[in-house]
This record gives C-alpha cells, structure tokens and sequence, in this order.
C-alpha cells in the first residue's frame, strides 16, 4: 500500500504549497504560502493509522483522516489543488490527447500533438508510448507522483492490451481519466501522510483490502466530481483544459473533506 514516490512524511515544516511547484504557472507564483502549522499533519495521520490498524474495518476513521488531510493539513481544497504541482499539467495533458481522440480520431489526435502513428495499435501500448508526453520524467516529489500513477493507471486496466486504440469508447477514456485523477490525489496523500509512519497488518489479505477500500474510496470521489460537474472527455474545449481539470480535483477535494463530517 505505497507508492514509488513514498518517504518517511511530511514533518510539518514545509509551507502549505512548496514554492517549486509549478513553477511555470505565473497565477501559482503570486500565491505566497502560509506559515505551516508544524503539527498539521498529526490528526489524519493518527486517525489513518487507527484506520489502518482496524484492518479496514473502522472507515470512519478512513473519512475522518482524508477530511482532516484537507481542511488541517493543505489548508483547503484550493491549496489542496496547487500542491499536486505537475501532476495537474499531467492530466490537463492527457485529457486534451484522450478528448482529441475521442472527438476526432486518433489520426487527427496523433497529428495534432506529434505523437506518431498510433492506429492499429493496442490501447496499451499506447499509452505507454504516449507516457513521456503525458508526464515528462523529473525528479521532483510531483513529477513522481504523476508518472507512477500512470503506470499504476495502465496496470489496473488489462483490458486495454485487448483494445485497439481506434476502438476505444469515450466512457472507457473517462474510466482511465477518473482511475488516473483518483491516483495522484492517493499517492499524494500517502506521501503526505508518510508512509513509513502506518504499520501494515501483516496480513497480505488485509493489507489488499484496505488498498482496495482506499482506491474505492477517491475514485467515487473524482467519479462524483465528474459528474457534479458534467464532464464530457469529447466536449472539453483545450483551451479549458486545466481549467476543467483543476475544478475536477477540487470538487473531488471538497467531497473527500464534507465525508468526515457526516
């Protein structure tokens, strides 16, 4: 229950939204960060591990931590936003190339942001073709974030080695869009949290169990922020790309902050 990106969590020190994230976003750089409570993190981390050591059985303490995780520990949905850095341009990159597709083919999508001759191809192997377009490799905490949880997306999805790319319906590519989203938002929570700080059962059953109810858990919540907000893959203008994508994941946010109120 990791990601590649996991460390020993976040101390509490670091500025709600580290200056270095997205850094070519002019809007981001005129948000100065506010003096981070040192103790942010400790109240969803308790209640995660609590969670956690329940063996997947107390949610509420699931809800109670994610909820926590945003109010207490980002300061809010919007920040909660920013600080997923490059990973926001990753799927504003990937919806524009999966709404191309959808809309007009992959011949025009292909043509239209250089990605070569993808037709008659699996939808597999597309996508890792199209990887290092979608998240360029780099070696900050984000960048990380967003490319592991691409590879994580194309692995939960073995259907696509059986799907030619041409053939691919629009409700798959908002399958991957959602399962993608709901990724980044976990392993940025997880990396947040501090993985080293919650012991696993050492039950491989349990542990499997609580993945499956946290990934369940976020990807209803982007799921529903698809929904709440009427995304269509193959009607998003690219010039509303980011736009669309940035309010996805702060609906998403603010759904995953009002469960630990219920």
């Amino acid at each position: 229950m990791g990601t590649s990106t996991g460390n020993s969590g976040q101390n509490g020190k670091t500025p709600m939204v580290p200056s270095w994230l997205d850094e070519n976003d002019d809007e981001d750089n005129n948000i100065i960060p506010a003096q981070a409570d040192p103790d942010r993190f400790s109240n969803p981390r308790n209640n995660f591990t609590r969670y956690v050591n329940s063996g997947g059985r107390n949610r509420d303490n699931l809800h109670r931590a994610t909820s926590q995780y945003v109010k207490e520990s980002l300061g809010g949905t919007k920040n909660a936003v920013i600080r997923l850095g490059a990973a926001r341009s990753s799927t504003a990159r990937l919806v524009s190339v999966l709404g191309s597709i959808s809309g007009q083919g992959i011949r025009e999508a292909s043509k239209e942001f250089g990605l070569g001759d993808l037709i008659g191809k699996n939808a597999n192997d597309v996508f890792l073709e199209i990887m290092d377009f979608v998240c360029p490799d780099g070696g900050r905490t984000d960048e990380g974030i967003a490319r592991s949880s691409y590879i994580e997306t194309i692995e939960s999805m073995p259907e696509l080695n059986a799907t030619l790319i041409e053939n691919m319906t629009e409700n798959q590519f908002l399958i991957f869009t959602e399962k993608y989203m709901s990724n980044v938002i976990q392993e940025r929570l997880l990396n947040d949290i501090g993985n080293k700080t919650v012991s696993l059962p050492d039950d491989v059953n349990v542990v499997e169990m609580i993945q499956e109810q946290l990934n369940d858990f976020i990807f209803g919540a982007v799921s529903d922020a698809m929904v709440q907000l009427n995304v269509e893959i193959k009607n998003i203008d690219s010039a509303q790309t980011r736009t669309i994508v940035d309010s996805v994941y702060e609906k998403a946010y603010s759904i995953l902050a009002a469960m630990g109120e219920v």
